[in-house]
């Protein structure tokens, strides 16, 4: 794949990943599946936990899974359950299984940092979503609107 494409599936990517990030906070109650292949361009995406927070398993999987497909992308959805261990052994399996983009949330920047220098070295772009992987090197970053938060909290 050209590098000119891997960027905008990367662009893609990042779009399908604000766009979902701004969605509904409704499910529509289906469940996702993750790794199927769709015959699209794989996508490996890494979360981080269930223990402080629900959302990642209750709405980001299912979210970003629905925009990823409705986008012919083919989605990798796994969560390191908080285990910095796993984060790295669940990226180094997408990254020998072939993705083309590598979405990290990652439980901390330093696992966060050293996997997307893996991808890197490997040719496959990566996103931080919601949280940035300080010292690391990815191309794009997609969280929420702090301002926009602040306006609906106030």
């Amino acid at each position: 794949m050209g590098r000119t494409r891997l960027g905008l599936v990367a662009a893609g990517a990042s779009l399908v990943l604000a766009l979902t990030a701004c969605g509904s906070n409704t499910s529509s109650g289906g469940s996702a599946t993750s790794g199927a292949s769709g015959g699209g361009v794989k996508v490996g995406v890494i979360l981080p936990e269930t223990a402080t927070s629900a959302r990642y398993e209750s709405f980001d999987k299912p979210l970003l899974d629905k925009a990823m497909r409705a986008e012919g992308l083919d989605p990798d959805i796994q969560n390191a359950q908080g285990d910095v261990q796993k984060f790295s052994t669940l990226a180094d399996g997408m990254i020998n299984n072939g993705v083309k983009v590598l979405v990290l949330d990652a439980p901390n920047s330093e696992v966060g940092s050293a996997v997307a220098k893996k991808a890197q070295a490997a040719g496959i772009p990566t996103i931080d979503y919601d949280r940035l992987n300080l010292g690391g090197t990815s191309e794009y970053y997609v969280s929420f609107d702090n301002v926009k938060v602040g306006e609906l909290q106030g």
